[in-house]
Parts: structure tokens; C-alpha cells; sequence
């Protein structure tokens, strides 16, 4: 037997029929976004579109530890996005999340928000990239660690962004469930959590440089900092990469 629970964010009550039905239909309907490890998948309802993440069923032992131990990401992913508009830190708007469970542990999850139509940053992987767009991200980056927020997989594909009138432009995050909230984390610590913004490498110095500047830190410094944890964290991937029978 399934036992399900739904917490549905207040402004979206009138939806709780929709929302409550969503493990049934998820799939049948709606639209294909994203289908590796996890599944995205975008559904149309009464003039509003929401994205609905399905997160990839756990091992056993996960199971065990998001029934008993800790929150499991759908539960995260909403909370967090609820604190990230509390700290002035675009995400797209948290509307539920549903938590399944079998024979009395946790079995799968869903987040829902609404849809973003913003282009992912992956854009700046250009030989040439815009370097407006680059230091506007840095100062972004600036601004969400000194509010605290650790990206748990901070990498352009996970940070969005659209043109403001002005000329600037606006960033966004998604995919936050791994993410921490740490008051004044330190430099090592900012620098490290940038490490999977992207292995271009002039691209990464060129952020690292505006983001040192503007925090007053030295950029030379900065820049030989985050590449040797960028050489230690590739290596690592590779070993395990290798372990797993990789080639």
C-alpha cells in the first residue's frame, strides 16, 4: 500500500486538486523536459504552467535516511526555494512537494514550482563569451554567498538568466535540494563551491577575477585557489570514473 503526503505552499491551494493527482498522471501526461537520472516535466493547468520534478527512486539505504535521518530532496528543494525568496535569491516559486512511501519507508518524491522560460548560463561556453554576462554572474555569485548560500551543484546549467531593461542582467538558480546555508562562509569556501561552474578555463578566471574584485580579494590568488581545487575535484571524478569501469 502507498501512503502519500502533499504540502501544498498557500498560494496555490485552488490547485490541490491538480497537484494531488500528479504521482497518477505524471506518467501519462505533460511535457518531456529532462529524463536521465531524474525526470522533469512540464503540465499546463488553468492558464499557469508548472515544472514537476521526480526525483530518481532510492537505493534502500536512502530510503531508510530520508524516512528517519534527514529530509529527502523534494521536501528540501520546496523549503529551500521558500528560503531562497526570503534572502532576495531568485528560484523559480515553490508550489508543493509530494512525498511517497511503501511498506512504511520513504519511496519517492516530487517537486512542484512554476515554470521559468529563462535560458540557462551553459550560453557563455563560447570560445568567445560575453563578458558582460560573466561579471554580471559574478557579482550574483558575490551576492548570493555573502547572504549565506552554498549551491549544491553550481554549474551554468543550473543557473538561469533573461536581459533587464536596463542592460543588466537577472540570474536565477534551480536544482538547490544539495545546496547549504552557512552564515559568513569563508573564501576557501566560496571558491570551492564555484568549482563545477565549468571547466572552460579562461571563463572560470575571468568570473573568478571579477568575483575576487569585487569582494576586494586578491584575484591572482583567487584564481591559483579555485583551479587547484578545480584539478583535485577532475581528479577524483576520474578515479571514481575508473573505479565504476569507466573509459
Amino acid at each position: 500500500m502507498i501512503q502519500t503526503k502533499i504540502v501544498i505552499n498557500p498560494r496555490y491551494k485552488s490547485f490541490s486538486t491538480f497537484i494531488k493527482r500528479i504521482p497518477d498522471i505524471y506518467d501519462k501526461e505533460g511535457e518531456i523536459l529532462y529524463d536521465e537520472r531524474n525526470k522533469v516535466k512540464r503540465f499546463f493547468k488553468d492558464n499557469i504552467l508548472f515544472v514537476v520534478k521526480r526525483y530518481k527512486n532510492p537505493l534502500f539505504f536512502q530510503r531508510f535516511d530520508y524516512t528517519f535521518i534527514r529530509p529527502s530532496k523534494a521536501k528540501r528543494a520546496y523549503s529551500f526555494a521558500l528560503r531562497l525568496k526570503e534572502f532576495q535569491i531568485d528560484t523559480p516559486e515553490a508550489v508543493a512537494y509530494i512525498e511517497t512511501k511503501k511498506k512504511g519507508l520513504f519511496y519517492t518524491g516530487y517537486f512542484i514550482s512554476l515554470n521559468c522560460d529563462d535560458s540557462n548560463a551553459r550560453i557563455l561556453r563560447k570560445d568567445s563569451f560575453d563578458k558582460k554576462i560573466a561579471g554580471d554572474l559574478a557579482s550574483f555569485l558575490v551576492d548570493m554567498h555573502k547572504k549565506g548560500f552554498l549551491h549544491g551543484d553550481l554549474n551554468l546549467s543550473n543557473i538561469l538568466y533573461h536581459q533587464e531593461t536596463k542592460g543588466h542582467y537577472h540570474f536565477s538558480v534551480i536544482d538547490i535540494n544539495r545546496s547549504k546555508f552557512k552564515t559568513n562562509p569563508s573564501r576557501k569556501e566560496c571558491l570551492s563551491n564555484m568549482k563545477r561552474l565549468t571547466h572552460q578555463k579562461d571563463l572560470l578566471k575571468y568570473i573568478i577575477q571579477r568575483y575576487a574584485e569585487i569582494r576586494r580579494w586578491n584575484p591572482d590568488e583567487c584564481i591559483s585557489v579555485i583551479l587547484k581545487i578545480l584539478k583535485n575535484f577532475e581528479r577524483k571524478k576520474n578515479i571514481i570514473h575508473f573505479i565504476k569501469g569507466g573509459r
